[in-house]
This record gives structure tokens, C-alpha cells and sequence, in this order.
């Protein structure tokens, strides 16, 4: 499932079974401003990334703790997350 999910999606990358993706932005302002635009998506699936901020890059990693791994509740995430990094101007 996760192998074929990343084939479709070239930003993400597995790191120790942990879904990752890096975003380089323009300059710190953007990278903060990604970081506040993506907390409805987290509220609204009960699930929230682990986050490092950077000066021009932000760094979310997903995988659900009680499961041990990465599961359809981190694809969604993910996939929005995309949505919302494709409607702004971030990188």
C-alpha cells in the first residue's frame, strides 16, 4: 500500500517507517506561515505531524504511534498537506 502510495507521490519518502517530507521556502516568513496553514488539516484528522522548523525549511514526519507505523490516516495527511503546499507560494 505504501510503496505504491509513494510511487504516485515523489515529495514523501520513508525514513525508519515514518513518512517525510523536507519543504524549502523562500525565507522564514513562508516557512512559518506552511507550518500555521496546515493546523486545520491537523485538527480536522486528529493527527499531527512531528514538525521542524527550519530558517527556510520545514520538515514533517508522520506515522501513526499506536500503530507503529504508517497507515491511510498518514496518506491523508500527507495528501492534504500537498494540497495545501501546491495553493501557496512556499518554495
Amino acid at each position: 500500500m505504501v510503496a505504491a502510495w509513494l510511487d504516485a507521490h515523489p515529495h514523501w519518502h520513508l525514513e525508519r517507517e515514518h513518512l517525510v517530507r523536507e519543504i524549502t521556502t523562500n525565507d522564514y516568513v513562508h516557512a512559518v506561515r506552511l507550518v500555521v496553514d496546515q493546523v486545520p488539516l491537523c485538527e480536522q484528522l486528529d493527527h499531527h505531524p512531528i514538525i521542524e522548523l527550519g530558517y527556510r525549511t520545514v520538515r514533517f514526519e508522520l506515522w501513526t504511534h499506536d500503530r507503529g507505523g504508517v497507515t491511510t490516516l498518514d496518506l491523508s495527511y500527507a495528501e492534504g498537506l500537498d494540497e495545501i503546499v501546491d495553493a501557496t507560494a512556499v518554495s
